[in-house]
């Protein structure tokens, strides 16, 4: 008898582990198998080139070398426009850092890189599925369909790391928030704290449009429970995830309240200070809205969801040795490498955007599904979902829909922080897909009386693969397939050639509009085959599965492919030291130093931050005064200010490439001036500077006058020097036989910054529009700059409390956990 028994347990053990945890191993190592197939480069130690990952490590090396020959992580750079802090540039260790960047690790499965982006993604979405409650084996097949959506491919393969990261991290959020409101508060709770204390800070904009989606779903609860009467629960549900949410986010805390103060001053905290002339259609409390439209999805460009190259593809885009427009070349005359190589980098792309690396397809099969989930999926989740994929459409639209975008930047809370808003398609890239297969869930669930059904799928079908029909049909008699970018392009090519061009693109809309309409079809048989009894469930999963990959893979290979991956060797050259970086190194000792690099994108490349401090670099929240010192004056060469911010040297082109060019007119780190003039507005300041000598006077804003009192007196004599630099500590030491005035070649900066003298704390200012100013006395003294963000000790503060919670919570959870298993054994066990 109790062998009986033992024997029984063992088997129901077996069957619990084959039923529970079985098939997510099965998933899991089918993820794995995915990435590393999708990636298989990295598997011969290759590595993903990326060029934003690029401008992270250039921007982070100064930084870098400080914590390796300190330990200690500054929060200032002056590798980066003239100075700023590191916020949003990287290698910063907040206080919650050790006990958040395992979990990501874990999320990824110990993977790195291209492999634990695309593994983050499968294993999040996955995540997000089950806890809908969709099949463990649907779920694999959905996880793989939302993960495969072009874009999240496209922002691995430029290096948009933390974009990648948060999209996927914040999907189990979208999951905690479901199972709250299933009651599931445990799991919910763990599910919502975690991933948002992973995903959230990582990249606001991205966690900015989940919660949009997030709010939208809270609508749709609003409705099933006040329609139920139910407002106890979903007090309880909105309070168990608000605070669940809020202790997630709140583990970064410290990040949160040093970038709130960074927000307020940069371009993307308010319009600039600078009146200008089309003030009145482009001010917002927020970034330019110019500048955050300028990336807007076109009206008929969102026929991408469905057909990939609707708009040629990408702005760099190979067509093929095989391809219309080669074949036409060779014809012509020209030398088929010739015509290959011309066709590796087409502008085929013809949309509104300034240019783009690939289309927003969400896939052929996955928008059949989702049409199919408007007409059979009950409740308001239906609803939700679509009112979150139309409101991604309309908001991705932009300048090209500018009265409902208005509206949101002038009264959305914080929206127009945020730019390029065709990226608010990733709303609708989850949205879609999770209608679509909630839509399968329902059909495997059984509930539809078949022939209803058969008509619904049909009328899906019918939509779907109608428009795709269509554009296969008539797409070269709708458009004339220019762009308002061809015209320098077009004037290099003879008129024949542009003309292929022409072709080139309206074929590639008609090609892949047959091609969507072929993967609608048999997505439609297979559902067919499933719904009469033909297949199985399982082979119905499995056919659908490689319908679906089949579907998305060779069109992410288009963006992202083998070619992107080089050696580690090849990989590393990108900094390989130069010779004019070689000269200026070996030459000049002068620890602070500035240089202009004008043989690369000044302000959109850091590659030159890497070994030297840059007048330029690459961020999307810079300063908003450094901004408005760009467009003002330094690029438009004003020498003065050039001066003023020490650029020594000017990167030119040589005839052996880059060459260094002395400007000896550079004025060092710090020097007094003779006169501070006041100005009464922000315009009048910027101006002074296209008129003064900035070596020997200065001008400040009227809120500083207090600063200012008698003017200082001429000092021939007087020096002063830096002696010491590090990115958030630089020491001087002054001499001068009056009171005077000092200005120093660095960005002035409201918070963090505190000035000494003789280990003295003592106030400075601003001057110059951008740089620091200091009234020092007369005699020989040091001087002493330190920055130490002010928010940054609170916040660390309450990311550890919240830390401690998150923990907390979990742990109570899991002991919780085996004392009900213990409980309920033992009650079965009493029963018997």
């Amino acid at each position: 008898m109790n062998n009986t028994s033992t024997s029984l347990a063992e088997s129901s053990k077996k069957g619990i582990f084959s039923q529970r945890y079985l098939p997510i191993i099965i998933a899991l190592a089918i993820f794995v198998v995915i990435a590393v197939l999708y990636c298989f480069p990295v598997v011969q130690g290759k590595v993903l080139q990326q060029s934003d990952v690029y401008n992270y490590q250039g921007a982070v090396q100064e930084s870098k070398l400080h914590t390796q020959a300190t330990g200690e992580h500054p929060w200032w750079t002056g590798s980066m426009f003239s100075g700023m802090p590191t916020y949003q540039i990287g290698n910063n260790r907040y206080a919650s850092t050790p006990f958040i960047q395992p979990l990501s690790r874990i999320t990824r499965l110990g993977f790195i890189g291209a492999l634990g982006f695309l593994i983050g993604y499968l294993v999040c979405f996955y995540i997000m599925l089950r806890s809908f409650r969709v099949d463990k084996w649907l779920s694999i097949v959905g996880a793989i369909a939302i993960a495969f959506s072009s874009y999240f491919f496209i922002i691995v393969q430029a290096g948009h790391n933390t974009k990648a990261l948060t999209i996927a991290m914040m999907a189990p959020v979208i999951a905690g928030f479901y199972l709250i409101f299933q009651k599931r508060y445990a799991l919910g709770a763990i599910f919502t704290m975690i991933y948002s204390a992973i995903g959230f800070l990582l990249h606001p904009q991205m966690s900015y449009y989940m919660c949009l989606l997030i709010g939208l779903l809270f609508t749709g609860e609003v409705y099933r429970h006040c329609r139920s009467r139910q407002f106890k629960e979903l007090g309880i549900n909105t309070i168990i995830f608000g605070i669940a949410l809020l202790i997630g986010i709140g583990t970064g805390a410290g990040k949160y309240f040093v970038n709130q103060e960074y927000l307020k001053e940069t371009m993307r905290g308010g319009h600039s200070e600078l009146a200008k002339s089309n003030d009145i259609q482009n001010k917002t409390e927020g970034l330019n809205l110019d500048y955050a439209t300028q990336w807007s999805y076109g009206i008929d460009e969102t026929f991408t969801l469905l057909i990939p190259n609707y708009m040629g593809g990408s702005s760099h885009y190979s067509v093929g040795e095989k391809s219309d427009i080669c074949e036409t070349m060779v014809r012509k005359g020209i030398p088929r490498r010739d015509a290959e190589n011309f066709c590796n980098g087409l502008p085929t792309y013809w949309g509104k955007q300034p240019f783009t690396s690939g289309p927003v397809y969400v896939g052929a099969i996955v928008c059949l599904l989702f049409v199919l989930g408007l007409l059979i999926v009950e409740g308001p989740y239906k609803w939700t979902l679509l009112a979150a994929t139309i409101f991604s459409v309309v908001l991705s639209w932009g300048k090209n829909c500018m009265g409902i975008t208005r509206f949101f930047f002038d009264y959305f809370p914080m929206y127009n922080k945020f730019r390029a808003v065709s990226s608010i398609l990733v709303v609708a890239e989850i949205a879609m897909p999770l209608l679509g297969f909630l839509a399968l869930k329902t059909i495997a669930e059984g509930k539809i009386d078949k022939k209803a059904l058969l008509k619904k799928i049909y009328i899906a079908a019918g939509i779907t693969g109608g428009i795709c029909l269509f554009f296969a049909a008539f797409g070269s008699s709708i458009y004339d397939f220019k762009s308002v970018g061809d015209a320098q392009f077009a004037k290099q090519l003879p008129d024949w050639l542009y003309t292929a061009l022409l072709d080139q693109r309206a074929s590639m809309l008609q090609t892949d509009a047959l091609r969507s309409f072929i993967f609608i079809a048999l997505a439609t048989v297979t559902l067919w085959l499933f719904v009469n009894k033909k297949i199985k469930y399982g082979w119905f999963v499995c056919i659908l599965g490689i319908l679906v990959t089949t579907d998305m893979w060779p069109v992410n290979k288009r963006f992202f492919n083998d070619s992107d991956f080089v050696t580690k060797k090849q990989n590393e050259s990108y900094f390989k030291e130069q010779p004019y970086e070689k000269m200026i190194l070996d030459h000049d000792k002068d620890p602070n130093f500035r240089v202009l690099n004008v043989t690369a994108n000044t302000f959109n490349d850091a590659r030159t931050s890497y070994r030297l401090k840059s007048v330029g670099g690459y961020s999307g929240a810079k300063l908003r005064r450094y901004q408005d010192l760009i467009d003002q004056h330094i690029s438009r060469y004003n020498m003065e200010v050039l001066n003023m911010l020490n650029t020594k040297y000017f990167i030119v082109k040589g005839n052996n490439g880059p060459t260094a060019q002395l400007n000896p007119g550079a004025y060092g780190n710090a020097w007094f001036v003779d006169t501070v003039l006041i100005a009464d507005t922000p315009n009048e300041e910027s101006d002074a500077l296209n008129n003064l000598d900035l070596r020997h006077q200065a001008v400040t804003d009227a809120k500083f006058g207090r600063f200012i009192g008698q003017q200082p007196q001429p000092d021939p004599m007087s020096d002063i020097r830096l002696t010491e630099y590090t990115p958030d500590r630089l020491t001087y030491r002054s001499n001068s036989v009056s009171d005077g005035i000092a200005i120093f070649s660095e960005i002035y900066y409201p918070y963090g910054w505190q000035a000494f003298i003789d280990n003295q704390p003592v106030e400075h200012f601003r001057a110059d529009y951008t740089l620091r100013a200091l009234n020092v006395p007369a005699g020989s003294h040091e001087i002493r700059f330190e920055f130490h963000p002010d928010g940054l000790r609170k916040g660390n503060i309450v990311s550890m409390v919240c830390v401690v919670l998150m923990y907390g919570v979990i742990i109570a959870s899991v002991v919780m956990y085996f004392v009900n298993k213990k409980k309920e054994k033992a009650l079965v066990k009493s029963c018997k």
